[in-house]
């Protein structure tokens, strides 16, 4: 049988909530909504935490950070947490609240590698997962959602329910999947643990993440990036990193130097600042890389960013270069911008 959730004493709950800036109410589908954006917000997705407490804590039973560690660690530090243990922090917040609701396993890599929270509520069972993120609240049935990054389709599965991104930056797992079957304590205490198994995924590099609503903002392996709908931006940070990180993020800069320490701090693959940007288009690959290979195509493409022009031609190699001039009187057109392709 599946054990009700820890809750917050009134003291916590009241510091938690202000943090949040969310004040008390019954609960109901407008708080629901307000306590998960809130959340996904203000409490990254970092393992810096678990990296430290998984070298400083011996005791296995004792590494993962329960409810009222991972809010005392936000309150003081800034920290959030990854998959499992975010999970618990929420549950016990809504449970604190007077939500009916119980974290269930479910799967991004293999089978039990996740947990998310199955909320009730008078409209049905909704799917708050905070341990991936996902970024919006899903109802427990086939359906799409829209958001601001990503379009998710919600289908019933034989164990569950699986959850696909559609659209979007791509990065990492495209689909999870949450289980509907009930948890005892012992196997979610016995998942949880396995987390810290040496070699696993969150203790081999530090990664940050917040959901800013219409962007996501992200760290990896030197590199900090601002993710929307349609493009990303990749801004390399040079070293040290920690302090700019804790202001990007609002994690103490201690807590990310000594995580960075035991988990190496990489260098970013490029040493330049980068800005990509993705078409969603109907069409395969293949169509779509012929519709602008061409000049002509590659200029279609440009047009209504400004007067396009034949570039010089470039000799090192058989493509062609195209320059984008802003759609300004003549007198105070200065600036430029070169693109290129090759073949």
């Amino acid at each position: 049988m599946t054990p009700p959730l820890s809750t917050l004493d009134p003291q916590l709950l009241e510091d938690v909530l202000a943090s949040l800036e969310i004040s008390p109410a019954p609960p109901g589908p407008g708080l629901l909504s307000a306590l998960f954006a809130r959340f996904n917000a203000r409490v990254p997705f970092e393992n810096a935490t678990k990296i430290v407490r998984d070298v400083e804590i011996a005791d296995p039973a004792a590494k993962p950070r329960t409810p009222v560690v991972f809010w005392r660690d936000h309150l003081e530090l800034g920290a959030g947490g990854t998959c499992f243990a975010r999970v618990a922090a929420f549950g016990a917040l809504l449970s604190s609240l007077g939500f009916p609701c119980r974290i269930a396993l479910g799967r991004v890599r293999q089978d039990f590698d996740h947990a998310a929270l199955l909320v009730e509520t008078p409209a049905g069972t909704v799917i708050a997962d905070v341990g991936f993120p996902v970024p919006a609240l899903l109802p427990a049935r086939a359906g799409a959602v829209e958001t601001p990054v990503h379009d998710l389709r919600v289908e019933e599965t034989g164990r569950g329910w699986r959850v696909t991104y559609d659209g979007g930056v791509p990065e990492g797992p495209r689909e999870l999947e949450v289980f509907a079957a009930p948890l005892p304590a012992e196997e979610l205490a016995t998942r949880w643990r396995a987390t810290f198994a040496r070699g696993s995924t969150f203790l081999s590099a530090v990664v940050l993440r917040v959901d800013r609503g219409e962007r996501m903002l992200s760290f990896s392996r030197g590199e900090l990036r601002v993710d929307d709908r349609h493009t990303r931006l990749t801004i390399p940070l040079a070293p040290p990193r920690a302090r700019s990180l804790s202001e990007a993020f609002g994690v103490d800069e201690g807590v990310l130097a000594r995580a960075l320490e035991i988990a190496g701090d990489p260098d970013p693959a490029s040493a330049a600042p980068t800005l990509t940007a993705y078409l969603e288009t109907a069409s395969g690959a293949d169509a779509a890389f012929e519709a602008i290979a061409s000049a002509d195509g590659y200029r279609r493409m440009l047009e209504g960013l400004g007067r396009v022009d034949a570039g010089e031609p470039d000799d090192s190699s058989d493509g062609f270069r195209l320059a984008v001039r802003p759609e300004a009187p003549e007198r105070t057109r200065t600036g430029r911008i070169d693109d290129g392709a090759g073949g």
